[in-house]
């Protein structure tokens, strides 16, 4: 257990000696510096060290007397702190960021790496989705999209998504696979994400979501307004397949439907499209 907080800490910016002062401090009494260090082992220099640097991180209190007695201060206290100055410098850093010059887009493909990266690029497409969204979700990437499926929702972007086990999405036009068989069958947990037909994301995750087996993204108009036009054939085949035999109050259902092709949506990528923008710039 102390390995595992003592592991969060570091994550925090504590370094290793000062993450063991503090969780000791956390389980004792107020007790002095020399105390300290005999107890964690560690020498007395290092270990005062630390006790002046999370003083100045605000993780221990350190009496005004001739001991100098030290104490932890409480969690929540101290995690409070370090979100408020995370957020603080986090806005400092985004406001200087603004003023640099962000390059066009391109048309080339980029491979990500990590989980981590493919979720944060998927909610950024979300997030910045204009007109209309598509995506081919497996389950356990559907459960952690799915707040920002549902908020892109909310702004009044059309969202469309295919499932295969039932997900509560309000607002989200959801098309569910018969059976949901597809996913046992397929070598990974599979994402396919197009955002207004400007960019698209597409990842192969292994099952138990530990790592990226592939994932590539692009901005690419061509590739994106392509793959738009397969992710909503994808969609209306599934939907086709659970309607069945259509009787005419049916065909109204795939009419609406049909809106989400990407000649009857008309999204921006289109329009790049047509207008060749950065359709010169895939060769280099």
């Amino acid at each position: 257990m102390a390995t595992t907080i003592d592991g969060a800490l570091l994550g925090l910016g504590f370094s290793e000696v000062e993450a063991r002062v503090y969780t000791y401090l956390l389980a004792h009494e107020p007790t002095t510096g020399y105390r300290i260090s005999r107890e964690i082992d560690k020498p007395t220099a290092n270990t005062y060290k630390a006790i002046a640097s999370l003083e100045a991180k605000g993780a221990v209190w350190v009496e005004e007397g001739e001991n100098r007695i030290c104490r932890a201060v409480a969690p929540d206290e101290l995690l409070a702190r370090i979100s408020r100055n995370f957020e603080e410098t986090k806005a400092r850093a985004v406001a200087a960021l603004a003023e640099i010059h962000q390059p066009d887009g391109d048309d080339r493909i980029y491979q990500i790496r990590s989980l981590e990266a493919v979720l944060e690029r998927a909610r950024t497409m979300l997030a910045g989705a204009e007109r209309i969204v598509l995506a081919d979700v497996f389950p356990g990437l559907a459960e952690v999209l799915r707040d920002d499926l549902v908020g892109a929702a909310e702004r009044g972007v059309e969202v469309a998504v295919k499932l295969y086990r039932p997900e509560e999405l309000p607002g989200v036009r959801v098309v569910l696979e018969p059976g949901g068989n597809t996913p046992a069958k397929w070598p990974g947990v599979q994402l396919s994400l197009v955002a207004d037909a400007k960019e698209h994301l597409l990842a192969l995750v292994d099952h138990d979501l530990g790592s990226v087996r592939q994932a590539v993204w692009s901005e690419s108009p061509f590739l994106s307004c392509m793959h738009h036009n397969h992710v909503a054939s994808e969609i209306l085949f599934t939907l086709y397949e659970g309607v069945g035999p259509l009787p005419f109050p049916s065909q109204e259902i795939v009419e609406d439907a049909m809106g989400i092709t990407l000649l009857r949506s008309g999204p921006p990528g289109l329009d790049l499209l047509r207008n060749g923008v950065r359709g010169d710039q895939g060769g280099r």
